[in-house]
Parts: structure tokens; C-alpha cells; sequence
């Protein structure tokens, strides 16, 4: 390691700024040592490589190209040295600026890096947050029994009007100023008479039409219609009903559930039906309960976040995104076209979460720290093991992930902000529960074989510059 001499200054968002001097008798070991790799490289005639004088080995590699050779290998060593001698621990790579470097000076230089910030945490102890109880009663397993019903439900052509909910096939016509416009016809469509679905008007103006009328309906397109030179038109939609079908349910009873695979009767059914609306429930009302510890947890914390800290969960996010995109067959580029953003505004969206994520973490791990909370080896292994087990499953292989560094380091942190905020939600409701869901912000440990496997990872770099 190289001896060296530092002055560090804090700087607003957690950053530092390094002021290095090496002295000059490593600064001629570098360039000694530059120039040992270089002139084997350099050919001048009636010499061996290498074997020439060294003034005249130097003019061949020139100044410039030997100095950067020399820079190349004494800078990293003499970054880390500062590192040490500051007793710091940095969370980016550095932004270095050489102020000096030539033969018989000191080098100098000055290196700016983000830290962890200082976190001023309030008692966190006395944090009470009532646990809500959800109950599922008649009407909400009624609602559910419903829809259920719904998905089963089977259409039945009919010689009626049109009413709502109904399935038409109709022939449509857009008009605009009177004129059909080319490529906006279509014949034999099929759509459903729900006005949640439908152009704002059309479903009101399909009401009452009978099997093989033509309505004109008049209808102004909304901002976002798919055809930019037609949003926010007012136009007429011409349209034929050429078939009419209304859903029907089936009948509520005892082969409802057979039919459904849910048990042998309706009340087996409802009985189901509820259990799972009361698991969800309890598991909705878990991840509130958690969300107000963390928000009171938040509420006591004071700190600067750097923005490499931000910078680098937004892009994790949009990392995130971009896989489970490809899973869908779905390019980035092709979602931002889509959506019509672009990756900065896509980045400036996910800010907010970004920043509420990290403000979050280095909370939990101040507690974590306080509290002595630490994750073992064994737990990780499991862990490991589990998400490897849910990958296999969906027909993945994934080779040496189980000891390699940065996938362990995930578990790790994962499992130890789970610890913590188990630590925090017993202590805010003494009564906690025995199985508690993770929050919103704590729930990625769920996913974290897809999170784990094939996504890139950076470990601190202090050795990068």
C-alpha cells in the first residue's frame, strides 16, 4: 500500500472530498515501473526490445503515454491507502481529479465519494400501532360467490334488444364531418355493452337497439384514443347489431361448487370462499399494520441520502422492469414506445419510491445495528436453497449461485431487514400475530430467486476508480 498524506472535507449529501499527496519517490517507482512494461513494446533498429538506451526507449513511448501508464498504477493503490488512512467505506465509485504528476513531485490529487449518511434515530421503542382486525361476513362471500359465478357464466343468443352487459356482433363506421373514414370499419366485431369499457357514450347508445337496426351514436373520442389524429374528435359511430347474446349465470346451488371444483355443495363453497377472503384479509391487514410501523419508524429518522444511494435503486428498479419484461418477450425500448416515455421519465417516476426505499433500509439497518439483530449462516443457506428450489421449478438451472458472494450478500441484507422488521412489529403490538406478510417495501424476499439470478450485482468497489 502506498504511504500517503490526507485531508478530508464533508460535503452536503454525504459526500467526501479526499485531498491526496503521494510523495515523489513513489510517483519515480510508478514511472520506473510504467516504464518496465512499456519498452518491451518499443521496436528501434539496431536494438533488441527493450534493450535500447533509456532516453531514447522514453522518446519512442513519449511523456503523455508513459505518464498515463503510471498513473494507471499508482492511482488505484494510492485511492485505497486514502481510503484507509480516512477510515472510510464508500458506497460509489469515486470521482478522482489529478491535480499533479510529474517526475520528481509529489502526485496529488483529490477524490470525491458518496458515504453512508448519518442517521440521527429517535427512540423507536415506544412505537404503538394498533393492529386492525378485518372480518369477512355474508355479503362480502356473496359478492365473491357472484363473480365467481360470473366467470362460469355461459352467452345465450337472444331475440331482444340490447341491454347492458349484453355480447353484440356488429358492423361499425367512424363519421367524421359526415365523411367515412377510410380504415376505422370494422365487420362482424364483437363487443360487450359495459360502459366501463366502451368509448365514454356508446354503451348508453346501444341501449334498446334491436337486431339489425343502424344506429348513428355521436361520441366525442377521448385524448388518449390509440389514433393521435383523432383524439379528442367529435365523431359518429355508425353501427349494425347484427347479433345480441346475454350472459347467464349458473344456477346458485349445490352444482355450482362441483362445476367449480370448490367442494360437493354450496355451503362447502361459501365456506372456502371465505376462508380465502379471511386469509386475504389478514394478510391485507398484516401489511397496513407493518406499513404504519415503518412509517413511524421513518417519522423518527433524520438523514441527507446521497443520490448515489437514490441513483442506484432507480436503477435497480428499472432493472427489475426490464427483466420481467423479457420474461414477457417484451424489450425495454419497445415498452417505453408503448407507454410513449422515455427512460428518463421512467427513471424520474420511480424517484419517489426510490427514495422512500432507501430512507427505509438504512432505518432498519441503524436498528438492526442498535439492537444487535444478525442473520447466520444456516439461514442464508436456507434461503438460498429455497429460491433455487423456486427456480428449478420454473424450469430454471442456475449453477454456483448458491456460494457466490453477491447472491449470499443479498439474502443476507434481505434477511436481516425482514429480522428487523419482525423485531420492530412485536414490539409495537405486543400481541403480533404468527404469520405476518411483508410490506410493500419489504416484500421483494418473496421474489428474491428472479431477484437473485440473472441480475447484476455490484459489490463495493474500492479497489475500482
Amino acid at each position: 500500500m502506498a504511504a500517503v498524506k490526507v485531508d478530508t472535507e464533508r460535503k452536503p449529501g454525504s459526500q467526501v472530498v479526499l485531498s491526496v499527496e503521494v510523495d515523489a519517490d513513489q510517483v519515480s517507482k510508478s514511472i520506473d515501473q510504467a516504464y518496465s512494461r512499456l519498452a518491451p513494446r518499443v521496436r528501434i533498429a539496431g536494438f533488441r526490445p527493450g534493450k535500447a538506451p533509456r532516453p531514447m526507449i522514453e522518446r519512442e513511448i513519449g511523456w503523455p503515454a508513459l505518464r498515463q501508464e503510471a498513473l494507471d498504477l499508482l492511482l488505484p493503490t494510492a485511492y485505497n491507502s486514502a481510503l484507509d488512512e480516512a477510515g472510510l467505506d464508500p458506497i460509489d465509485v469515486p470521482r478522482v481529479e489529478v491535480q499533479q504528476f510529474d517526475r520528481g513531485q509529489p502526485m496529488r490529487f483529490t477524490a470525491t465519494v458518496s458515504v453512508k449518511p448519518e442517521i440521527t434515530l429517535k427512540e423507536y421503542k415506544d412505537i404503538r400501532v394498533p393492529r386492525p382486525r378485518t372480518e369477512i361476513g355474508d355479503v362480502d362471500v356473496d359478492e365473491a360467490v357472484k363473480r365467481l359465478r360470473g366467470r362460469f357464466a355461459e352467452l345465450h343468443a337472444v331475440e331482444r334488444p340490447v341491454q347492458a352487459g349484453d355480447f353484440l356482433t356488429v358492423d361499425t363506421h367512424i363519421l367524421k364531418s359526415g365523411a367515412v373514414l377510410i380504415g376505422e370499419s370494422q365487420t362482424d366485431a364483437q363487443l360487450e355493452v359495459d360502459k366501463e369499457r366502451l368509448i365514454p357514450g356508446l354503451a348508453e347508445g346501444l341501449i334498446g337497439q334491436a337486431i339489425g337496426e343502424s344506429r348513428d351514436i355521436r361520441l366525442a373520442l377521448p385524448a388518449d384514443y390509440p389514433k393521435k389524429d383523432l383524439a379528442g374528435s367529435d365523431v359518429v359511430f355508425r353501427v349494425t347489431v347484427k347479433a345480441i347474446k346475454e350472459r347467464r349465470l349458473p344456477a346458485l346451488d349445490d352444482e355450482l361448487a362441483r362445476q367449480v371444483g370448490r367442494g360437493q355443495t354450496l355451503a362447502e363453497l361459501q365456506q372456502e370462499v371465505h376462508d380465502e377472503l379471511q386469509e386475504a384479509a389478514h394478510q391485507a391487514d398484516e401489511q397496513r399494520f407493518e406499513n404504519d410501523v415503518l412509517k413511524a419508524l421513518d417519522e423518527r429518522m433524520e438523514a441527507e441520502i446521497p443520490e448515489a444511494l437514490i441513483d442506484r435503486e432507480v436503477n435497480r428498479r428499472v432493472r427489475e422492469l426490464e427483466l420481467r419484461l423479457q420474461e414477457q418477450g417484451v424489450k425495454l425500448e419497445r415498452y417505453l414506445g408503448y407507454t410513449n416515455t422515455s427512460l428518463d421519465v421512467l427513471k424520474a417516476e420511480q424517484r419517489p419510491q426510490a427514495v422512500q426505499k432507501v430512507r427505509l433500509e438504512l432505518a432498519l439497518e441503524t436498528v438492526a445495528e442498535r439492537e444487535g439483530l444478525t442473520v447466520s449462516d444456516a439461514e442464508i443457506e436456507q434461503a438460498v436453497q429455497n429460491a433455487l428450489a423456486e427456480e428449478d421449478h420454473a424450469g430454471h438451472r442456475h449453477r454456483d449461485l448458491r456460494t457466490a458472494d453477491p447472491v449470499r450478500a443479498y439474502f443476507r441484507h434481505q434477511l436481516l431487514m425482514r429480522k428487523t422488521i419482525d423485531y420492530l412489529s412485536a414490539m409495537a403490538a405486543p400481541e403480533s400475530s404468527d404469520t405476518m406478510e411483508p410490506p410493500a417495501e419489504a416484500k421483494e424476499l418473496e421474489h428474491a430467486g428472479k431477484s437473485a439470478s440473472g441480475r447484476e450485482r455490484k459489490t463495493r468497489g474500492r479497489k475500482e476508480r
